[in-house]
């Protein structure tokens, strides 16, 4: 029996004289060495590897077999490697070859992923270009179908430039609103004062110039002061003195006050019905809310009418209820009232000195006070503010501003 991937064998007695080997083998193809017949002397058992050529190694075990300590025969078995080498060269050249062809596809395949994954983010960081190089603030990133963080990322960015967008309208239109205002006094000042200077005049022609300039100087100074107010309050740097207001007294304060301008129109201000109720607030910021709101309701409401205020103490929050019979607004008007410069009788309001700034700051009041103001109003029959503030105290955010 030749090797090829069978087993050998040699038998060898105690003195190392060959007894019995495999047929057709050839003996001197694995010797017995002196090391493993000493290791057999010993009783040990030792392993060796030899080579018929350069690519067949032989790999052979030598058994010792004892009687009474004593070395009696040496068994011997080969066994070829060279399936196990060839396997091993086989196995080399695979790894050599096929790895880097893996590796390379990988690369490929992960790139082609990377690109696709990535496509959205390109996209963004794209139209941030665009909007950055053409401000235009219109541009939208498509969302993926998937939800995934790529697509929430598309989300929060087109919800951040919907802000934007809206934020930069309004930014738009009150410039242009603003610069309107203060046109219109400032064309009168400069009019006023070239005709003035224009020839020789008496000294009451000039002192009723200067008067009629110096209304327009006012009606500039509020409309300056209430956008300073508004400007502030858009980036919540406005302070409110938090503390416990007596309503009744405050409303009773405003109304004193009211009745000056009102007796000029022959307007009546009446105190329908007012609880003892108090609120944690801005008191000077709460005054100037329902100031504003009562001196609406004066403007807006013809002669001989009436502008009636209300307070009801309800469980957590307190009502303030403002109503005049006057001119009321249409329904198309409604939903505009507490735009910045919005006026439902613009002639009426300007000659009365309204900026058309006045809700809007009762808005802003209403909110930081974290309470709400709504409006519901019939043309030619009056106009009804419901305010509602809670009891307790706004937040410390509210406090610092």
């Amino acid at each position: 029996m030749g090797f090829g991937t069978d087993k050998s064998y040699k038998i060898y007695d105690g003195s190392g004289n060959i007894g019995s080997l495999s047929k057709n083998f050839d003996g001197s193809q694995f010797p017995l060495t002196q090391r493993s017949y000493s290791a057999a002397l010993k009783g040990g058992t030792s392993y060796e590897t030899f080579f018929i050529s350069d690519d067949h190694p032989i790999r052979v075990i030598t058994m010792p077999v004892l009687s009474r300590s004593k070395l009696t025969n040496l068994v011997q078995v080969g066994t070829s490697l060279k399936v196990v080498v060839d396997t091993l060269n086989n196995l080399q050249i695979i790894l050599l070859t096929a790895v880097p062809a893996v590796l390379l596809l990988t690369a490929l395949i992960g790139r082609f992923i990377a690109r696709r994954a990535l496509q959205p983010v390109a996209k963004i960081t794209q139209t941030a270009k665009d909007i950055g190089s053409g401000a235009n603030l219109s541009q939208r990133i498509p969302v993926p179908k998937v939800k995934d963080e790529i697509g929430q990322l598309a989300l929060t960015f087109n919800s951040m430039m919907d802000r934007l967008e809206s934020s930069f309208t309004q930014m738009r239109q009150f410039s242009s609103d603003a610069s309107h205002e203060l046109r219109t006094p400032l064309t009168v000042l400069k009019g006023q004062s070239e005709l003035a200077l224009g020839k020789e005049r008496k000294s009451e022609e000039y002192q009723e110039v200067i008067s009629s300039n110096l209304e327009e100087v006012q009606y500039m100074s509020k409309v300056l002061e209430d956008l300073f107010l508004l400007s502030k309050s858009d980036e919540n740097q406005i302070a409110l003195d938090l503390e416990l207001v007596d309503l009744k007294s405050l409303i009773e304060e405003v109304c004193k006050h009211a009745e000056i301008i009102a007796s000029e129109k022959h307007i009546k201000i009446a105190i329908a019905y007012i609880e003892e109720v108090g609120v944690y607030g801005d008191p000077v910021r709460l005054r100037q809310m329902i100031w504003n709101v009562v001196v609406n309701g004066i403007k807006y409401t013809q002669p001989n009418g009436e502008v009636k205020i209300s307070v009801q103490n309800k469980r957590d929050t307190v009502l303030i209820v403002v109503q005049d019979n006057g001119i009321g607004i249409s329904e198309e008007d409604l939903p505009l009232v507490f735009n910045r410069f919005y006026r439902v009788d613009k002639a009426r309001s300007r000659q009365e000195g309204g900026t058309g700034l006045g809700l809007s700051i009762c808005k802003y009041i209403v909110g930081a006070h974290k309470g709400s103001i709504k409006i519901e109003s019939k043309l030619g029959k009056g106009t009804k503010f419901k305010i509602t503030l809670p009891k307790s105290a706004v937040s410390n955010q509210q406090k610092t501003g």
